[in-house]
């Protein structure tokens, strides 16, 4: 099963030198739009990232190819992705056993949907309406799963495989069960959600994916995969001040099984340190100093870099993503 996993260091970068601001929060509206079975959901103040003297670096050295694509594409529809987007959230959803994971997103913005219509005649882009929406397709993937943007109003675009996206438009037309009905997930978003600029909300599943596209070797230390099934959920969220602090936490079944996971974690970001002590020691140095607490049936886990370590890293290319 593969996925796209936004990892801590890439929010780290993004928002390292953004002025501190309220915190916007993701509206139930937008929730309501988002599958019942989301598995992990993932919010970005865009606002925030524009602040930033840097963002023209920081997307050369540290946005994904994927993103950087988008972006270049939504300009060649008439919609400038730096001043037009000002959040944006993408939730993923899991699949069965040798499928894809689904992935959506919805970015909040001002969007000119009869300035987008006129260049996609012009340019005679392969166009179609779903539930009264302008749907553009952007190509199909590997899979031949088509990827779609489509603009639900003036204020809203859904982008993403096109089977998730029509489904998205038929709830926003007449209803039904969403993510604000996906009472765990939920459990976990309500305390981030307003409280920080990034976030992240993940389901057991996601977790135990996270944990190991993060720290790959901690699946080879004796025991983990027994405690797989008692992680319940995870959170990330990040507060901008001089630098950057960054928590998340880990919640388990027990207290027993948290005090366990504390440990095959902080084995894990040992190794990881240690491996990267030559290759990117930066990096490695940033690692070292990541703390972890355990507090009853959960795993907490803390950081903060200051502005020049996080200089120090984007100039030495040491937080570039690649997904």
């Amino acid at each position: 099963m593969k996925k796209l996993f936004v990892a801590f260091g890439m929010f780290a970068i993004l928002f390292s030198f953004a002025s501190p601001a309220a915190a916007q929060a993701l509206p139930n509206q937008v929730l309501a739009l988002y599958p019942r079975d989301t598995g992990e959901i993932t919010f970005l103040d865009v606002r925030s990232l524009r602040n930033s003297p840097n963002y023209a670096e920081m997307k050369t050295k540290v946005l994904p190819e994927r993103f950087r694509q988008l972006a270049e594409w939504t300009q060649y529809i008439g919609v400038d992705f730096d001043t037009e987007v000002y959040q944006l959230s993408w939730a993923f959803l899991p699949a069965a056993e040798g499928e894809q994971v689904g992935m959506i997103g919805i970015a909040e913005g001002n969007f000119p949907t009869q300035e987008i219509q006129r260049l996609a005649r012009e340019k005679k882009l392969p166009n179609s309406r779903h539930a009264g929406s302008l749907i553009l397709n952007l190509g199909k993937n590997d899979q031949g799963r088509e990827f779609v943007f489509a603009f639900a109003d003036a204020n809203t675009a859904i982008f993403g495989f096109r089977d998730i996206a029509e489904k998205i438009l038929d709830r926003r037309a007449a209803s039904g069960p969403s993510l604000l009905d996906n009472r765990p997930l939920m459990e976990v978003i309500r305390p981030l959600n307003g409280k920080a600029p990034v976030w992240i909300a993940m389901d057991s599943q996601f977790t135990l994916l996270a944990v190991k596209q993060m720290l790959p070797q901690i699946s080879q230390v004796a025991g983990f995969e027994t405690l797989a099934a008692r992680l319940l959920s995870a959170s990330l969220q990040l507060q901008l001040s001089d630098g950057l602090r960054g928590s998340a936490a880990l919640r388990c079944q027990t207290a027993n099984d948290a005090l366990v996971v504390s440990k095959l974690l902080q084995a894990a970001v040992t190794y990881q340190a240690s491996r990267l002590n030559e290759s990117q020691p930066d990096l490695a140095r940033v690692l070292s100093t990541l703390r972890l607490n355990q507090p009853e049936d959960r795993v907490e886990l803390a950081l903060a870099i200051s502005s020049s370590e996080l200089n120090t890293l984007i100039r030495n290319n040491s937080l570039a993503l690649k997904f």
